[in-house]
């Protein structure tokens, strides 16, 4: 009788052998695979993120970028309004404050922004900002991975483009489709470099007043405001200008002195206010320039014997002030005294 034979043959552990092989082959690769696919999926929200951010940040920044206002808070915030950081918009609060500033894969982030063409304070320009995603070199082997940027523009909801093998010199996506370079200051993007547009349709800034503006403004209506006008420049009107308050000027010239466009008006400490004309300042009051009396033959003094008023009071003098010149318009003695003195009514006429 024979014996039954027992275990496995030779082939057969063979062939579970490598049977064992294959399945752990197969889910490592999957596993792989899994943490691939999350890796690029963190990645895609990340650069969504960013590009959310850069968004926000051409909307806020928008009067600065089109050169229609000062902004101090684009001086605090930024370094560079046209190249701002990642830590910029987290500190300008475009990104929450505990936003990873490293990118979940390899790569380096840029932004730019792009200098605005056209008539942008009186008609209105568009904005926009390139956010180059370029791979670090020495630790991104897989970045040109056809599947990983799949994966990574999938997750950005088509707002984003790449770079791949099959069309090294174009930056397609599915809504974009740019050269490489996209723009004269970059160089060709490496491939597996992604590329995120930001956009901002600045026409409706042309319309409004906002501080700091710098433009000429031009009002066709009347403006009426409650409190104070402040101006450090000029400020034209081509209809009334009126104040039911006092109007105080603040410049001050001498008579006399030369000005630079006739009409001005300031203020001066001996006849009040003074005009520009004929390229002198001139007193306000051009027909009143005082009179004083003249005994010929004596000094000026205040009163004489007879309590005669001589001096002019706008000069304290027997003097026209500055602009004016003297005009004799009396010669009198008194009549009943035999007395030889003689009088001069003296007027002060503009010159």
């Amino acid at each position: 009788m024979h014996s039954k034979q027992l275990g496995f043959t030779l082939i057969e552990m063979i062939v579970v052998t490598a049977l064992t092989s294959l399945i752990g082959i197969w889910a490592a690769s999957a596993w792989v695979q899994q943490s691939e696919d999350a890796a690029s999926a963190s990645m895609g929200a990340w650069l969504l993120m960013v590009n959310n951010a850069v968004d926000q940040m051409l909307v806020r920044q928008s009067e600065v970028l089109i050169g229609g206002a000062l902004s101090v808070a684009s001086q605090k915030d930024y370094a560079d309004v046209w190249h701002p950081s990642l830590s910029e918009l987290v500190r300008a609060g475009h990104l929450p404050k505990g936003f990873a500033q490293r990118a979940p894969l390899p790569y380096e982030i840029k932004i730019n922004v792009l200098e605005p063409t056209g008539l942008c304070l009186t008609v209105g320009c568009k904005i926009e900002a390139i956010t180059s995603v370029v791979p670090i070199a020495d630790r991104s082997n897989s970045a040109d991975n056809i599947s990983r940027l799949g994966k990574i523009l999938e997750s950005m909801e088509g707002r984003a483009a790449s770079v791949t093998p099959l069309a090294p010199l174009r930056i397609r996506g599915g809504t974009l489709d740019l050269p490489n370079p996209p723009i004269a200051q970059m160089n060709v993007l490496p491939q597996g470099s992604l590329i995120l547009h930001s956009f901002y349709d600045a026409t409706a800034e042309a319309q409004f007043l906002r501080q700091g503006d710098r433009r000429d403004i031009r009002l066709k209506g009347s403006i009426r405001v409650d409190g104070d006008i402040s101006s450090g420049g000029e400020i034209v009107a081509s209809g009334r200008l009126s104040t039911a308050a006092h109007l105080k000027i603040g410049a001050s010239a001498s008579p006399g002195a030369a000005c630079d466009e006739s009409g001005l008006v300031a203020q001066s400490s001996s006849v009040g206010l003074v005009v520009c004309q004929g390229g002198s300042w001139r007193s306000g009051q051009q027909q009143v320039g005082g009179s004083y009396v003249m005994k010929v033959g004596v000094s000026c003094d205040a009163r004489d014997h007879w309590k005669i008023v001589q001096r002019n009071p706008q000069t304290g003098d027997c003097s026209c002030p500055t602009g004016f010149k003297s005009q004799i318009i009396a010669l009198w003695r008194y009549p009943y005294h035999y007395s030889e003195e003689e009088f001069h009514t003296i007027h002060c006429i503009p010159e």
